[in-house]
C-alpha cells in the first residue's frame, strides 16, 4: 500500500505542471491515475500498432497498475514517424515520452532517435540498457515557446504553432513509443516516475519473465557444466631392460661357450699329429 501512495505523490507532481495533450500510443482512451486524460491513437498515420506488453508483460514494473496499460501498448514503423501536437500560446512546455522494452531481453537491439521540429533532442535511446526488460521508463524534454521561436536548450527553430515530434530509425531494429504528455511548466513541476528500486523491481521482472517462457531467461544465472574429468586407466607397465643386472653377461657367456669348445677341438687335433 505505502509503494502506490509514494508512487502516486510522485506522479501527482506540483500544481504548476498542467498536461495540455495526451496520448496512449497503440491503445484507446485513458485516464490515468494523476487524472490525465489520454486521447486514443491516430488510426489514419503510419506505422503498426501492438498490445503485446498486455499479454505478455501483465506485472510490468515501476508503474502504478492502473497506468501499465500506458506502457503496455505501443506503435512503431519500420521507418520514421511521428506526431503533431498543436501550441496556441507561449510559455514553458514540457514534453514527456513514455517507454517500456517487452521484445528485446538484451541491450542493443532496439536503439532509435527522437527529433522535435527536425532537430534531434534524444541520440541512442536503448530502453532496456535504460532501465530493463518490463519497467516503465520515460523521457522529458523541456523547451520554450516565444512568439514564432521554439526554443529547446541552445537551439532556436522556426516555429508555426505545430511541434512534430518524430521517432527516428537507426540500424538497430524499429523506432517506438508507447504514449506521449504535453505539460504546460517547467521541467521541475512535471510528475515523475518513482525511482528504480533494484531488489523490488527484480521480484517483479522474474514474475514478468515466467509469462512468456518461449524466450529465453536472460535474468537467470547460467551454469556452465565442467568438462568431465579423464580417468586414468590401469595398464601393465613395460619391463625395463636395465632392470635385470644379469642380462648384460649373457652375450660374454654365450661368446665362451662358442669359442671354449673351438679351442679345445684345436688342440685335441694339433696333438695327434
Amino acid at each position: 500500500m505505502l509503494p502506490l501512495l509514494i508512487s502516486w505523490l510522485l506522479l501527482k507532481g506540483s500544481d504548476g505542471a498542467r498536461a495540455i495533450w495526451a496520448l496512449n500510443a497503440g491503445g484507446g482512451s485513458h485516464r490515468g491515475v494523476d487524472g490525465v486524460m489520454y486521447k486514443p491513437d491516430v488510426a489514419d498515420m503510419p506505422g503498426v500498432v501492438s498490445d503485446h506488453g498486455v499479454t505478455h508483460v501483465p506485472l510490468l514494473a515501476r508503474v502504478h497498475p492502473q497506468d501499465r496499460i500506458l506502457y503496455q501498448t505501443e506503435r512503431y514503423n519500420s521507418d520514421n514517424f511521428g506526431y503533431d501536437i498543436p501550441i496556441s500560446k507561449n510559455g514553458n512546455y514540457v514534453l514527456n515520452l513514455k517507454f517500456s522494452e517487452v521484445y528485446f531481453r538484451s541491450p542493443n537491439q532496439k536503439v532509435f532517435d527522437i527529433k522535435m521540429n527536425n532537430q534531434p533532442v534524444i541520440v541512442g535511446l536503448d530502453i532496456f540498457n535504460k532501465v530493463g526488460f518490463g519497467t516503465a521508463h520515460d523521457e522529458y524534454v523541456p523547451f520554450k515557446i516565444e512568439g514564432n521561436s521554439l526554443l529547446i536548450g541552445d537551439y532556436k527553430l522556426a516555429f508555426d504553432g505545430n511541434l512534430h515530434v518524430e521517432f527516428v530509425k537507426t540500424p538497430y531494429d524499429n523506432p517506438k513509443v508507447n504514449a506521449l504528455v504535453l505539460y504546460e511548466g517547467t521541467l521541475n513541476e512535471v510528475p515523475r516516475l518513482p525511482p528504480l528500486e533494484s531488489e523490488d523491481d527484480d521480484i517483479v521482472q522474474e514474475d514478468i519473465i515466467e509469462e512468456d517462457p518461449a524466450k529465453p531467461d536472460m535474468h537467470k544465472e547460467r551454469h556452465v557444466p565442467e568438462p568431465p574429468q579423464q580417468k586414468k586407466v590401469s595398464r601393465p607397465k613395460k619391463a625395463n631392460p636395465y632392470d635385470d643386472q644379469s642380462a648384460q653377461y649373457w652375450p660374454i657367456i654365450i661368446s665362451i661357450g662358442v669359442f671354449l669348445p673351438t679351442v679345445i677341438l684345436l688342440y685335441s687335433r694339433q696333438k695327434a699329429s
